[in-house]
């Protein structure tokens, strides 16, 4: 809609209104910004529900998107525990507990830098007296690497792989080990 104000020359300047969800703009040629009225009380509450509304809707719609991903990329079956490190080993065991007879691959990782990876394949038989496991197989060794001498932390994640084997993800297995490298 279109209409025309004297400017001060005497000259027909344009007008725009604009209509928006809270009022009635008007802006003249010279950009300058003239509001016309205000919404009334029962559209200002219909508007406010409204976004109120669409907020609760995103906040669910990224809810259940980081719900999806979340299975998507994690096993909440894979049990396991890092549960000795020294100067010369680091130990434990890792069980898919929806596939406790297959073979878990995990890697090692010190102080957040990746130190090997191998199958949890060796001689456990704690794991299969825990109902863990049908049998004794779900034990990992590392021969721990070359490192300074102070405190350092391992960790072991599980590889995962999606239903389709196309993406592989690293699952934390356990809790971080701290461990003292003495001269």
């Amino acid at each position: 809609m279109h209409g025309g104000v004297t400017g001060k020359a005497g000259d027909s300047l344009p007008m725009s209104i604009l209509y928006n969800s809270s009022l009635v703009d008007r802006i003249d040629a010279r950009g300058k910004l003239r509001r016309l009225s205000y919404m009334n009380n029962k559209s200002r509450a219909r508007l406010i529900h409204l976004l109120i509304s669409k907020s609760m809707a995103e906040a669910l719609l990224i809810t259940a998107v980081a719900v999806g991903f979340y299975f998507a990329t994690t096993n909440p079956n894979l049990r396991g525990v890092l549960d000795q490190a020294d100067n010369t080993s680091i130990t434990g065991w890792a069980v898919d507990e929806s596939n406790p007879a297959a073979r878990v691959e995990v890697q090692l990782f010190i102080d957040d830098r990746f130190a090997g990876d191998a199958m949890a394949d060796q001689y456990r038989p704690d794991v299969r007296q825990a109902k863990r496991a049908p049998d004794d197989w779900h034990g990992f060794a590392f021969t721990t690497p070359q490192l300074s001498t102070g405190d350092h932390q391992a960790r072991i994640y599980a590889v995962h792989a999606n239903g389709a084997g196309t993406r592989r993800t690293l699952q934390l297995i356990g809790k971080p080990y701290r461990f003292r490298i003495s001269q």
